[in-house]
């Protein structure tokens, strides 16, 4: 089931954009950085794959709870 990004709320929302910024600064970062040695070149994957891995944690986040916003409490 899709909940359409208009019918969220502003702390989903939000987090949805996080999500978004953290992605794009993954993905492109190692696009305009330019390591000079082994060292850097680690480095910035590292970070890299902190930002990736943080956009992909924060999207299932959101998934889960926007899946259990639906569901009538008991």
């Amino acid at each position: 089931m899709c909940v359409p990004y208009r019918q969220l709320d502003s702390k989903a929302r939000r987090r949805v954009a996080i999500g978004s910024l953290c992605l794009a600064i993954g993905l492109l970062l190692p696009r305009m950085v330019h390591p000079t040695g082994e060292l850097e070149q680690d480095w910035l994957h590292g970070v890299c794959g902190i930002f990736l891995g943080v956009s992909i944690g924060v999207n299932l986040f959101n998934l889960r709870f926007a899946r259990s916003c639906g569901k009538p409490q008991t």
